[in-house]
């Protein structure tokens, strides 16, 4: 009788997939499907060198390098003139354009 209630079909339902789960993740653990300690190192070696070459990795470069950044200052100090005269440059042959 009590085998027919809905709580007890629950209980069974519960009990029956914590077994699953349970038993699934010890036999997971066993067989060790996860990467070993050299993959993993080869792993973050590879990501390491992906990020010396990245954006990331230059701007770490930059920023360590005192000539690239006196560089970079300089070419900055710069930006503003060249681009007023190239501004005035572009006005000067529009205007000689429409005459």
């Amino acid at each position: 009788m009590w085998m027919q209630k809905k709580w007890f079909k629950l209980l069974i339902w519960f009990i029956t997939t914590s077994f699953f789960f349970a038993f699934s993740a010890i036999l997971i653990s066993m067989l060790r499907f996860g990467p070993t300690e050299k993959e993993a190192m080869d792993f973050k070696g590879g990501m390491m060198k992906a990020m010396e070459t990245s954006l990331m990795g230059l701007s770490m470069q930059v920023k360590e390098d005192s000539n690239v950044q006196r560089l970079m200052y300089e070419s900055v100090q710069l930006v503003f003139p060249l681009l007023a005269i190239s501004i005035a440059g572009g006005v000067y042959v529009r205007c000689r354009r429409k005459v």
